[in-house]
C-alpha cells in the first residue's frame, strides 16, 4: 500500500495521480483537455472547476483561508495608495 495521497485530474477523471504531481499533471493534461473551459481556485490551484460559486460552497482551502480571519487581517492591514501632486513633483 502506498503513503502517497491520490487524486484525480480535473481534465481527464480516469487519472489517478499522486497529489504531489498533480501540478505538473495538470500542466499536461491542460493541452490535451477539449471540454468546456475550467476555472482555476483561488485558494488551491489543482481545482480545476466549472463553476465556481459552487465549488467554494464546499472548497477546504476557501473555508480554512475565510475561517481564521485571514482574510479581514489581509484588508485591514492593506495601506492606501500614496497619491503625489504632479505640480509638486
Amino acid at each position: 500500500m502506498s503513503n502517497y495521497s491520490f487524486g484525480t485530474c480535473p481534465y481527464n477523471k480516469e487519472h489517478r495521480i499522486m497529489l504531489f504531481r498533480m501540478p505538473g499533471h495538470i500542466v499536461k493534461c491542460m493541452k490535451n483537455y477539449r471540454g468546456p473551459p475550467l476555472q482555476t481556485c483561488k485558494y488551491n490551484a489543482i481545482h480545476r472547476v466549472l463553476d465556481m460559486e459552487e465549488h467554494l460552497k464546499e472548497c477546504e482551502d476557501y473555508h480554512k483561508f475565510t475561517e481564521n480571519n485571514s482574510f479581514q487581517m489581509a484588508l485591514s492591514v492593506r495601506a492606501q495608495p500614496i497619491i503625489y501632486d504632479e505640480e509638486a513633483v
